[in-house]
């Protein structure tokens, strides 16, 4: 599934800037106006990462991420029109893991957004050694993949392509994504490369008895299912 970002600030034209900045790089956007509205959206729809403005009236930004640390280690991005060093030491001090001073490009806004979430997944990959999914296990630490006790032989780049496509389930992940996951630049590879390391992953773990786990998305890319 894909990522989803709370955007919390009381500028309309904000907000719809940064909703169609991210949604048009893949990611999911909600948005709220206020502290009360922000901490209600935290609770119920679980954003993975907050973007957040310091200026939107009591309790402001500052207050809605401290209190968000308290409860939570959500990645929080501040937003403002406040460029100074005062403010952005402030937010960190909050809590805050970046800041970005307004107005920002699409660019850098998504390239934030995607190393803070990067940075997330990482670590929580560090407290978890076994990935499963789709009847398949993929344990980390001895890059062993297995059909229940099977163990499936893979190649060094099929353990990283089938590492990509478990850690989200269901996730389409894009032909550059799984070139890069792979160690291949997307420069020097091609579809037949892909389609290739794809179909000798899926017989792979078909003759171990698993699902025919890996579909390929048209014009698209790779998913796990």
């Amino acid at each position: 599934m894909r990522d989803l970002v709370l955007v919390v600030d009381d500028n309309a034209d904000i907000r719809a800037f940064v909703r169609l900045s991210l949604e048009s790089q893949d990611f999911r956007v909600i948005e709220a106006v206020n502290a009360l509205e922000a901490m209600v959206k935290l609770v119920n729809e679980k954003p993975n990462l907050i973007i957040l403005d310091i200026g939107i009236g009591q309790p402001d930004g500052l207050e809605v991420c401290r209190e968000v640390r308290k409860h939570s280690e959500v990645p929080i991005i501040m937003l403002t029109v406040r460029d100074d060093e005062i403010d952005e030491a402030m937010c960190l001090a909050a809590g805050a893991n970046d800041y970005l001073t307004k107005p920002v490009s699409k660019t850098i806004l998504g390239l934030r957004v995607a190393n803070q979430l990067r940075t997330k997944k990482n670590v929580e990959s560090q407290t978890q050694t076994v990935l499963k999914a789709a009847e398949l296990s993929l344990d980390l630490l001895t890059r062993e993949l297995r059909v229940g006790e099977t163990v499936v032989p893979i190649t060094r780049t099929e353990f990283d392509f089938i590492h990509l496509l478990m850690e989200e389930p269901n996730r389409v992940f894009t032909r550059a994504q799984v070139s890069h996951a792979i160690g291949i630049s997307a420069e020097f590879t091609s579809d037949h490369l892909l389609d290739t390391h794809a179909s000798r992953l899926r017989i792979k773990i078909l003759n171990a008895g698993g699902p025919r786990a890996i579909s390929a998305v048209r014009a698209v890319g790779y998913r796990l299912i």
